[in-house]
């Protein structure tokens, strides 16, 4: 499948390398991607604001999940890491709008059974 340009901000490459601990194999930008397919597929849908936007609400249990505090007022303008994961999800068609909600697709179901370092890779074919 052809890679879908999905426009990434330089403030998100700025963030997660402050984020990066490399004394650590934990790979938050992969748990985080995990998290919000799973996130969708438990609810069955989740409510989006505009075309691709999810509403703020969903993601402040990712906030306090992940202790980023990205929702917060003042720092929305950094929350490009939110927006990167919901990009890549509809390029790669693991998610879809059904009306105003946004659902787990059948090829989102199968990239959750995907092995860490193959969603790992996908998530940085879109980022080099």
């Amino acid at each position: 499948m052809a890679i879908v340009q999905v426009n990434t901000n330089t403030e998100l490459f700025q963030w997660l390398n402050e984020q990066t601990d490399l004394n650590s194999t934990q790979v938050d930008l992969v748990d985080g991607f995990i998290f919000m397919l799973k996130k969708i597929n438990l609810h069955r849908s989740i409510r989006l604001i505009n075309n691709k936007t999810l509403h703020p609400r969903f993601w402040r249990s990712h906030d306090r999940t992940f202790g980023y505090e990205l929702m917060k007022q003042k720092k929305r303008r950094v929350a490009h890491l939110y927006q990167f994961y919901v990009d890549v999800a509809f390029a790669e068609h693991l998610v879809e709008t059904v009306n105003d909600h946004i659902a787990l697709t059948e090829e989102g179901q199968r990239f959750l059974e995907k092995t860490c370092d193959e969603q790992l890779d996908l998530l940085f074919s879109y980022i080099w």
